[in-house]
């Protein structure tokens, strides 16, 4: 299994690299936030590893698919919170067909809040390479495309894979990386926590 992520890795270009030390520290990110005009990714709130995705041939239907857990219930009530207590705009949501990335929106925004993009599709289990390449570019754009209005921000609630192929950036599970927008590739300006909203 291991292996074969290997080579899924090496045949999609993957190189990632992490937030390096010229990115905004929590409390500075924070506040560019209230500012509005980002491109907030947050990955989905942490998940039951215990549980795979073995039907996804009805992408309303959870039980074939990898959940939340407690810790990511808690994940995505701290990430709204934050939200409403240090007063980030936010023009739209915008979520993965998954589950585990609905139930993270939902959580955090109120339900119907967001909308579910077709194109943020977990990468690994598509099998056609076209389509691989289809939602690794589409990602890109959502990168790199400013909100319509320049005082709030646009939040993507999406996967890993996804934002390293798109953005060589790696996040764990329930982290967020905060994009500005505006110029050809994607520029990180950092990561945060839900534990950094306290």
């Amino acid at each position: 299994m291991l292996r074969r992520w290997f080579l899924f890795l090496i045949i999609l270009g993957f190189s990632p690299v992490i937030a390096s030390a010229d990115t905004l520290a929590p409390d500075a990110l924070i506040e560019r936030m209230q500012a509005g005009g980002l491109v907030i990714y947050w990955r989905h709130a942490a998940t039951d590893r215990s549980q795979r995705d073995t039907d996804l041939s009805d992408m309303s239907r959870c039980e074939g698919q990898r959940n939340l857990d407690d810790r990511g219930y808690e994940q995505a009530r701290q990430v709204g919170e934050g939200f409403e207590r240090h007063a980030i705009p936010v023009e739209r949501i915008l979520s993965s067909p998954f589950c585990r990335n609905v139930d993270s929106a939902r959580i955090a925004f109120g339900e119907d809040s967001w909308e579910v993009r077709d194109d943020l599709f977990n990468v690994p289990p598509v099998r056609d390479r076209q389509r691989q390449q289809e939602l690794v570019d589409a990602l890109r754009r959502y990168l790199v495309t400013a909100p319509g209005d320049a005082g709030k921000n646009v939040v993507i609630v999406g996967h890993n894979i996804n934002l390293q192929q798109a953005a060589r950036v790696r996040i764990d599970e329930g982290e967020i990386a905060v994009f500005e927008p505006g110029s050809d590739s994607p520029r990180v300006l950092g990561v945060l926590t839900p534990d950094d909203f306290d």
